[in-house]
């Protein structure tokens, strides 16, 4: 998208005025109003006095004038200072609550893909980097914008009146900020959008040594050295760009600043001091008058084109939002469409699920992840997704839940392609439990139903869930039982549960919804056998009357599996039952036979 100055601040604008139609009123008034003062007080003020005292005016005349003046802007000060110290900082909180909203919003219904995407997400880093702040400044800028220029106008006609020649002074503040601030502006744009990625790695290092998860690994390793490293060239990387371009920018700035200052101020000293010296065609009150109306003007286009030109710089930044904000996703997390039941209802029969050739590629990617995957799944049996890691397994996931479309084929439910369904509701399918969960910085109950409790039953509910997956106990000796915040990030008193405990509540999670198929993606990666092999046995027992997917590279629970469908370099090589597979004594077979190796009788860690 073109950084287009216009079409990118008339967006903002826009977008303000939706948000915040106060303070897009109440800045242009605080700007009407302060170069209301500037004009009358640098011209008309000014030229009433001098010309009265000119013409032997009585003082008690000039008196009264004054205090006139000071009583007639007495109001209009006070409602200044109010909207300055109370007005504008409430109105940027709102602001600021809504404009993140927006952000928020939007990058919770962007595909998985945009975040896989070191482009999109560079894009995303500038939209968000003091967004606010940069909002909030375009209003400001171009509301100086508009009453400069109509307090210029006025002025510079007061100006033209009195000696036509002057005008051309007013040149050198324009050009020194269109034509030299411009550029240097792009120069500055060019240079942190250049920057990004290496402030990203300097971001991830005070990250990672910030982050309690990272604590042990950096004790307990030389990776902090390696983190340096990535720290160090990142830092270089920045002061390389610097670099690059401080030339371009002392020479930018040094002709900005000629033309800005030097020419106009300089210029209209000696020009009006020729005619008031050399020539005789101005009068000293003329020259006072003249000298401070172009002082007022001169000041008025340089802030007016300073405007101008950091809202050009700025439309830069507001590009990248507004691109981000109008991005249309490849997969709409809001799409309406066919309802899930309404699809079951007609079916009555068949498969549940069904991939029909699905294929798969990552963006910029020639090679497939999946491919030719052909699979039914019907109600109530439970499959078990097997392999090695990276054969796809993961990859099938995704695409079962529509985090990825397909990149050929189709996936059904029910016979109807999931693209045709509403997006929301599909998703409600599911209860899932990831290998890669998170917990938050919230209670256990908050982790569990991913949401705030709101009554007893709710809290129920989290008890039951808990008891299913073996944690329950543990989380009850928790100093709030499961009112317990999960880290110490932002409670002294949170818990720090192991990793095999935090996996057993990121499946109580699964069984928080009111689903009708399990996703289990290596859920029990942090566990013992044994205690896979029971909490397996408990998923299954608890989904007795649902359909249920499960991933895994160990293959001690597929035996658990109506089902198993082996992946291996993105496709499936072998599917059937336990029984039947091991008496095909194939790859699956093998697997097996090497992995129980490793335990003793079939259960627990060898010798």
């Amino acid at each position: 998208m073109k950084a287009n100055y216009f079409v990118n601040n008339k967006y903002i604008l826009r977008l303000l005025w939706k948000v915040q139609k106060g303070r897009v009123i109440g800045e242009f008034l605080y700007c009407a109003l302060n170069y209301t003062y500037w004009v009358f007080y640098d011209i008309l003020f000014l030229k009433y006095l001098v010309e009265a005292l000119e013409k032997g005016a009585d003082f008690g005349q000039i008196m009264a004038f004054i205090l006139a003046v000071m009583l007639g802007f007495a109001l209009p000060n006070v409602l200044s200072s109010w909207y300055v110290n109370v007005y504008r900082p409430r109105s940027d909180a709102d602001i600021f609550e809504a404009v993140n909203t927006l952000l928020f919003d939007k990058a919770t219904h962007v595909e998985l893909e945009c975040y896989e995407n070191a482009e999109f997400y560079n894009r995303f880093t500038l939209a968000m980097k003091d967004c606010e702040k940069r909002l909030t400044q375009i209003l400001e800028n171009q509301c100086v914008i508009l009453a400069s220029g109509i307090a210029s106008a006025f002025a510079l006609y007061y100006m033209f009146s009195i000696d036509h020649f002057v005008i051309v002074f007013i040149a050198g503040p324009l050009i020194g900020n269109f034509v030299f601030g411009k550029l240097i502006n792009e120069v500055k744009f060019r240079m942190k959008k250049e920057c990004v990625p290496y402030q990203r790695r300097m971001e991830y290092v005070n990250r990672m040594l910030y982050l309690a998860d990272y604590a042990k690994e950096i004790r307990m390793s030389g990776i902090f050295h390696v983190l340096k490293q990535i720290y160090d060239e990142g830092f270089q990387g920045v002061m390389g760009k610097i670099k690059e371009y401080r030339k371009s920018k002392v020479f930018l700035l040094f002709m900005r600043n000629i033309f800005t200052y030097v020419i106009i101020f300089q210029g209209v000293i000696f020009y009006s001091l020729y005619r008031v010296m050399v020539s005789g065609t101005m009068s000293i009150s003329g020259f006072t008058v003249l000298f401070s109306a172009m002082t007022a003007v001169a000041h008025m286009v340089i802030q007016s084109s300073k405007a101008v030109i950091q809202s050009y710089e700025y439309s830069l930044y507001t590009a990248n939002l507004r691109e981000f904000l109008e991005y249309e996703p490849k997969v709409d997390e809001l799409q309406k469409g066919l309802l899930p039941k309404d699809c079951e209802e007609a079916a009555k029969s068949g498969p549940v699920l069904e991939f029909r050739n699905v294929s798969f590629a990552y963006l910029g990617q020639e090679k497939h992840s999946l491919h030719d995957i052909n699979m039914t799944i019907h109600k109530n049996e439970k499959i078990a997704i097997v392999g090695h890691n990276g054969a796809g397994k993961t990859t099938f996931v995704k695409l079962l839940m529509r985090l990825y479309d397909v990149s050929e084929g189709e996936i059904q439910y029910y016979g109807r392609n999931i693209k045709e369904l509403d997006l929301p509701e599909y998703r409600k399918l599911y209860g899932t439990a990831f290998q890669d969960y998170q917990v938050f910085a919230m209670t256990a109950a908050e982790n569990v139903l991913m949401r705030r409790p709101e009554n007893d039953e709710d809290y129920r509910k989290v008890e039951d869930c808990l008891k299913r997956t073996g944690v329950f106990e543990k989380v009850s000796r928790l100093p709030h039982g499961m009112d317990t915040v999960l880290t110490k990030e932002f409670a002294e008193d949170g818990a720090v549960l192991s990793g095999g405990e935090l996996q057993k509540i990121a499946v109580a999670r699964a069984f928080a919804k009111d689903y009708s198929i399990s996703i289990f993606d290596e859920p029990s990666s942090a566990l013992d056998p044994v205690a896979e092999y029971q909490l397996y046995e408990n998923i299954l027992k608890e989904c007795k009357d649902k359909t249920v997917v499960f991933i895994s590279h160990r293959l001690s629970t597929a035996v658990l599996a109506d089902r198993i469908y082996l992946f291996e370099n993105g496709g499936i090589v072998e599917q059937g039952s336990h029984e039947a597979l091991m008496r095909q004594n194939g790859r699956y077979a093998d697997m097996f036979r090497k992995q129980a190796e490793n335990y003793v009788g079939g259960m627990g860690y060898a010798e």
